[in-house]
């Protein structure tokens, strides 16, 4: 391509003199306002940034005005014109004022709006013998030329945009040609504003948010009206646009076998989720909705576009406040309603028919208050309660720092078939604990003697069952004693909360031979005092939990799943591994919200185990491989029978999904078998209580 070739910018004369001699009277209907000022132009040129050879998309050339300023600019230009008279009379146009040039512009006739990639394959550029003539062919301009034809990619989009469709124009291009990098266009000065406008803006609305999808819109400089022919009644303005990738929520996955921790529990994304078509469409309906009732609270507004779940539960879940409103949102947090409310309809598959639609409203339990009930008079009658609560794994685990001695957690409890159950007969004095352990169905190599020594020199009154049953009586002025019988299926000190299930088992025991009328969310206080696991155990089946792991958002239950855990002949107090932790420094990864795990979400309720694979994540991991050694040749172990194996909690467990059942006790075998193993145990998912999700789904 031949250098500095001469170009010739249009002047306000020669544009009134083409205009006569082509019998043109420039159209409201098209938007067609043709800049005459050659400074303009170059100030254009200038913002965009050119480089010799770039390939750029321009819309709407019309008598070629911008269009020279590229070419001037050694570019490489397909330009779009929608007016077939304008795109027959341009090549005229350039030839004349830019005959150097003429290889470098490729021209067709058709509407932006409907421009496809496809329409840029095989053009052909105009050439110095063009001369004003032109012949349509297939939607496009070409004529014939000893440049061979090409393919299209623009990385630049320029262009002085009509100014009734110049949002749909650019959303539509930004969406059809991923090859675009960069604009800079020329919109009215109110539309430009707009599409900059930041959140809590009064001018801030649906294109302010869907361009940020894309990337990041600034102001560039004014345009006065004058430089325009005919002359529109507003000012203009250019906008530039940087494409950006779209980390909105990086994997939460982390390498589950080493002995550090890995970029992703650092904080460091391990992969970028890249948005779909599907996705885009999905975010931007919902922003059409949001905006739909600019003044409403988004409770009100985002009420239809949240069923079958209900709005308010929901957008606390993302941790939006419900009162706001549409224009305080940024494009994040569109992102995260939306994958977060596709993956907790993803989990509709898996409950069961009986459970009433969480989008309901339902009141909440009614129980009678302690004042009243019986039994709490400090006189009551010898009766016996029973109840259980699941032994758990987590899914996933996020450390940070620790504040006043608790650590910030992020996880994902699932809730596995392992009962504690408690059983507690009221007496007229003194507490009297017994502990039996009960070998789980299908165990491998089961004995109780790891779980009996573990617990040998634990204090009966410093026991969390006991500990529970005390708290209760407390609280509804009970003075009488209790027979409290724990039978344990779930390991000691493995990291599977068997303490902490003991004590909500205890809790909804007491609640209920003492008639105390606490509600689940006061146990649950209750039990947050005890350990930060305690809460889940009330709730069991998929929960997050965030602050200290206490609080807890009850979420549709995974599908099914098989697993085994490898239980360590070692025990390993929750202490020493956050001890590790600490000293390793690896406390500074920030702690995912619930949207920012919705990937881990949607395989938990497809049951994809080599989406989960990637997803499951355990900060305490590297802590407690440093500790016992010995648990990566466990995890090695699985690995090579096809396992996922990752440490539960704080270990030392390992935890192994697998695809079948069948799996899962051949698997729980070829464990028991090794050293570092003390038995096995063939396990599967559980789903809590049913009445839990129907009624307190996110609360």
């Amino acid at each position: 391509m031949e250098k500095n070739l001469p170009v010739n910018l249009l002047t306000a004369s020669v544009i009134h003199q083409l205009c006569r001699k082509l019998n043109i009277r420039p159209t409201k209907q098209l938007g067609q306002n043709f800049v005459t000022e050659p400074s303009a132009i170059r100030k254009i040129v200038r913002e965009a940034g050119i480089q010799p050879g770039e390939q750029v998309l321009e819309v709407g050339p019309g008598l070629g005005s911008l269009t020279l300023g590229l070419l001037e600019a050694e570019a490489q230009v397909v330009a779009c014109e929608i007016d077939s008279r304008l795109a027959s009379f341009l090549p005229a146009t350039i030839c004349a004022h830019a005959p150097g040039a003429a290889n470098n512009l490729y021209l067709m006739q058709k509407d932006a709006l409907k421009l496809l990639p496809a329409d840029l394959e095989g053009l052909t550029s105009i050439s110095e013998d063009a001369q004003g003539a032109g012949n349509e062919r297939g939607g496009s301009i070409s004529v014939a030329s000893s440049i061979s034809s090409r393919d299209f990619s623009p990385t630049v989009l320029v262009s002085n945009l009509p100014y009734n469709v110049a949002v749909p124009v650019l959303l539509h291009l930004f969406a059809t040609f991923p090859s675009i990098e960069r604009a800079l266009v020329m919109v009215q000065k109110e539309v430009a504003q707009r599409l900059c406008a930041r959140p809590g803006t009064k001018i801030y609305g649906v294109p302010s948010v869907k361009i940020a999808w894309y990337g990041q819109a600034r102001m560039g400089s004014d345009i006065s009206r004058r430089v325009f022919y005919p002359q529109p009644n507003v000012d203009s303005a250019l906008v530039e646009i940087t494409r950006k990738t779209q980390p909105y929520f990086p994997s939460p996955g982390v390498k589950k076998t080493a002995n550090s921790p890995s970029e992703a529990a650092l904080g460091k994304p391990a992969w970028l989720i890249a948005p779909q078509a599907a996705e885009r469409e999905a975010v931007f309906n919902l922003i059409d909705q949001a905006f739909a009732s600019r003044r409403k609270m988004l409770r009100a507004g985002l009420k239809t576009w949240a069923q079958p779940l209900a709005a308010v539960p929901l957008l606390k879940a993302g941790g939006i406040d419900p009162t706001q409103r549409a224009e305080n949102l940024e494009i994040k947090d569109f992102v995260a309603l939306t994958r977060l409310r596709k993956a907790l309809l993803a989990g509709f598959e898996n409950l069961p028919e009986s459970v009433t639609t969480p989008g309901e409203q339902i009141p909440a339990e009614v129980l009678p208050a302690a004042c009243d009930a019986p039994g709490c008079d400090g006189n009551a009658k010898q009766e016996t309660a029973t109840a259980s609560a699941n032994g758990k794994i987590n899914l996933f685990l996020a450390c940070g720092e620790s504040v006043a001695g608790y650590h910030r957690l992020s996880t994902v409890f699932q809730g596995v078939s392992l009962k504690e159950t408690v059983e507690i007969t009221l007496q007229p004095t003194g507490i009297d604990l017994e502990v039996s352990f009960s070998a789980p169905p299908g165990a491998v190599g089961y004995h109780p003697g790891r779980d009996q020594e573990a617990l040998a020199d634990l204090d009966p009154l410093n026991n969390l069952a006991t500990r529970a049953f005390i708290l209760v009586a407390a609280r509804c002025g009970y003075q009488g004693g209790a027979r409290i019988e724990v039978t344990k299926q779930v390991p000691v000190a493995a990291g599977m909360a068997g303490g902490s299930a003991d004590c909500a088992a205890a809790l909804l025991a007491a609640n209920q031979v003492l008639q105390a009328g606490l509600g689940r969310e006061e146990l649950a206080e209750l039990g947050a005092g005890l350990g930060a696991d305690v809460p889940f155990g009330l709730y069991g089946g998929t929960c997050f939990a965030d602050r200290r792991g206490d609080r807890i958002t009850p979420l549709p239950p995974a599908k099914p799943l098989p697993l085994v855990v490898a239980v360590s002949p070692q025990t390993l107090p929750t202490p020493q591994v956050f001890k590790q932790f600490d000293q390793a420094g690896a406390a500074q990864t920030p702690m995912p919200t619930l949207p920012e795990i919705t990937p881990l979400l949607e395989a938990l309720y497809a049951g994809d185990l080599d989406a989960l694979t990637k997803l499951i994540r355990n900060d305490l991991q590297a802590p407690a491989i440093t500790l016992i050694p010995q648990l990566e040749a466990t995890i090695a172990a699985a690995e090579q029978q096809g396992a996922i194996p990752f440490i539960s909690g704080s270990g030392p467990s390992v935890a192994c999904l697998v695809e079948t059942v069948e799996k899962a006790e051949k698997l729980a075998s070829e464990l028991a078998q090794l050293e570092q193993v003390a038995y096995a145990l063939p396990l599967a998912f559980s789903a809590g209580d049913p009445d839990i999700p129907g009624k307190q789904w996110l609360t």
